[in-house]
C-alpha cells in the first residue's frame, strides 16, 4: 500500500549508498595524493560492505528515512551531523576490536566519514527540492464518512510527506465542512466514483466500512475490478497510515479473524532465542554499571536501590516487575504512590533527580533481564500494566484484556508512536498500536522496533 513512501525511501537509501561509495574511492584519492589504483582499491574494498552496512543502519537508527522527520532541512541537518559522529565513533571502535580488518592510516576512515556525510547532506537537499513531498503521490479517493475518515484526512493533508494525495471525497451524509476541506472535491453521490478516477487518475479507492454492504456502492465496485485501481476497505488504510487499529472495527468477530488464528510457530521459537540472548546481554550491561546506578540511586535520595512491582502478564496472569528506584521511596513498601496505583505522568514530581536520568536512557528497565529470563516477559510485547490499572480500563474498554494475549515486553510499538498513558483517551490509542502489532508481528517489524528504540534511548527520550 505504501508503495511511492518505499519508492521514495529506496531512492533515499540508493543515493546514500552511491554517496559513500564514492566518498570511499575520494578519501582514498586525497590520501595517498593520487587516484587509486585498482590494486590499492581492492587492497581496502574488503571492508567496503561493513562500512556500509554500519553507515546505512546508523541512518535508519537516527530517522533519515523517516520521510515525515526528513521533510524538515533543519531537522535532518542535525541528525545528519548526529549520525556522522556516532559513525565515525563506532567505526574506529569497530575497528580496534576487530584486528582483521586493515585500514591503514585511519585518516580514510575520518576522511570517508567527513566527505561521505557532507555530500549527503548536499544529496538530501537535491532530493528535497527535486522530489520531496512534490511527486511520486498516491492519489486518493475516499468513499464515505466516519469519524477514522476524517481523523485520516487531518493526518494526510497535515503531513503530505507520506505519500499520499486526497483528490475528491464522496460523502453521502453530507457531513463534511467544504470551507475546512478546500483542496478536496467533494460530491453527494455514489455514480461520480468512475468519472473521478479518470479525472484524477486515482490510484486507490478507499471504502467505509458501513457502505460495503450497500447493493448500490457494490455495484459500482464491481465495475472497478476491470479497471486498473485498488480498492481497499478503511481499517486496513488506517493501519498503513497511523500504525493502529480504528476502535470502529473492536468486535468478537473480527479479533477472531485477525487475532485468534495468529499461530506463528517458526516466529514464537526465533524469538525465544532472541529474548536469551538479548537478556544475556542486558545482564552484561547492568552488571557493569552496577556500581554506578547504586551510588546514583542512593546519593539522591532514600530509600531501596531495586523497586519491585506486580503487573500483568501473558493470560492475565500476575508477576513482580524489577526495575532500578527512579522515584523517591514515600510509601512503608517502597513505592512512591501514597493512595494508591495511579498513572505516571511527564515530568512527573514523584521522580528523583537521578531517576530522571535513568529513565530519559530507560537504564532503570535493566534489572527486567531476570523478568526475560524468567519468560515474564519477551524482548517486544505490549508493555506490562498494573493489575489495578488494567481493572479500570476493562470497565471502561471491553476488549483491553486482548493485549494479554502474548507476552509483554521490554519495548512496544506503542512507546515509540506514544508518551505517558494517563487518561482514558490515552489508554485506547495505547491499545489501538498494541493490537496493531498483535495482528502483524513479524521479525521485520520486531527488528524495526528494537533499532527505532535503540534511537529513543540515545536520544534520552525515554519515559
Amino acid at each position: 500500500m505504501q508503495l511511492f513512501y518505499r519508492i521514495r525511501q529506496l531512492i533515499l537509501v540508493a543515493g546514500d549508498l552511491l554517496v559513500f561509495i564514492f566518498c570511499f574511492w575520494l578519501s582514498l584519492a586525497i590520501r595517498y595524493f593520487e587516484i587509486p589504483s585498482l590494486e590499492t582499491f581492492e587492497h581496502h574494498v574488503a571492508i567496503l560492505p561493513i562500512l556500509l552496512a554500519l553507515w546505512l543502519v546508523l541512518n535508519y537508527i537516527n530517522g533519515l528515512y523517516d520521510l515525515v522527520r526528513c521533510g524538515n532541512i533543519k531537522n535532518s541537518s542535525r541528525r545528519l551531523l548526529e549520525t556522522a559522529m556516532i559513525a565515525l565513533v563506532v567505526s574506529m571502535v569497530l575497528f580496534y576490536i576487530l584486528p582483521k580488518i586493515n585500514l591503514t592510516p585511519k585518516t580514510i576512515l575520518v576522511l570517508a566519514v567527513f566527505i561521505g556525510y557532507s555530500l549527503v547532506f548536499i544529496w538530501r537537499l537535491l532530493y528535497e527540492y527535486s522530489i520531496g513531498d512534490k511527486g511520486l503521490k498516491e492519489k486518493i479517493l475516499f468513499v464515505g464518512h466516519t469519524k477514522e475518515m476524517v481523523e485520516l484526512v487531518n493526518i494526510i493533508t497535515k503531513l503530505p510527506q507520506k505519500g499520499y494525495q486526497i483528490c475528491a471525497w464522496i460523502d453521502p451524509t453530507k457531513s463534511i465542512d467544504k470551507e475546512k476541506y478546500k483542496s478536496i472535491e467533494i460530491y453527494e453521490r455514489f455514480q461520480t466514483i468512475r468519472p473521478l478516477i479518470t479525472n484524477h487518475h486515482i490510484s486507490t479507492v478507499v471504502i467505509a466500512p458501513d457502505l460495503r454492504h450497500q447493493e448500490e456502492v457494490l455495484r459500482e465496485l464491481y465495475e472497478l475490478l476491470f479497471w486498473d485501481v485498488r480498492i481497499m476497505d478503511m481499517t486496513s488504510f488506517y493501519e498503513t497510515i497511523t500504525g493502529r487499529i480504528p476502535p470502529s472495527t473492536f468486535s468478537e468477530g473480527w479479533f477472531l479473524d485477525h487475532i485468534g488464528n495468529n499461530d506463528l510457530p517458526v516466529y514464537k521459537k526465533i524469538r525465544i532465542l532472541i529474548d536469551y540472548i538479548a537478556a544475556l546481554l542486558l545482564g552484561i550491561i547492568f552488571v557493569i554499571l552496577f556500581p554506578l546506578i547504586v551510588i546514583g540511586i542512593k546519593t539522591t535520595s532514600k530509600g531501596p536501590i531495586f523497586f519491585k512491582q506486580k503487573r500483568v502478564g501473558k493470560y492475565g496472569k500476575h508477576f513482580f516487575l524489577y526495575k532500578f528506584r527512579s522515584m523517591y521511596s514515600l510509601a512503608e513498601d517502597g513505592s512512591a504512590e501514597m493512595d494508591g496505583a495511579q498513572f505516571a505522568t511527564k515530568n512527573d514530581e514523584r521522580a528523583t533527580t537521578f531517576g530522571r536520568f535513568l529513565r530519559k536512557v530507560r537504564l532503570d528497565e535493566l534489572p527486567q533481564f531476570i523478568n526475560m529470563l524468567k519468560r515474564d516477559i519477551t524482548l517486544i510485547g505490549p508493555r506490562p500494566e498494573r493489575p489495578e490499572i488494567v481493572e479500570k480500563l476493562e470497565e471502561k474498554m471491553p476488549y483491553y484484556s486482548l493485549r494479554h494475549v502474548i507476552r509483554p515486553g521490554l519495548t512496544s510499538w506503542a512507546v515509540l508512536h506514544q508518551n505517558y498513558t494517563d487518561n482514558i483517551e490515552t489508554s485506547l490509542q495505547k491499545l489501538q498500536y498494541d493490537l496493531y502489532y498483535i495482528k502483524n508481528r513479524s521479525l521485520l517489524l520486531d527488528l524495526s522496533i528494537l533499532l527505532k528504540t535503540v534511537n529513543l534511548i540515545l536520544r534520552g527520550m525515554g519515559q
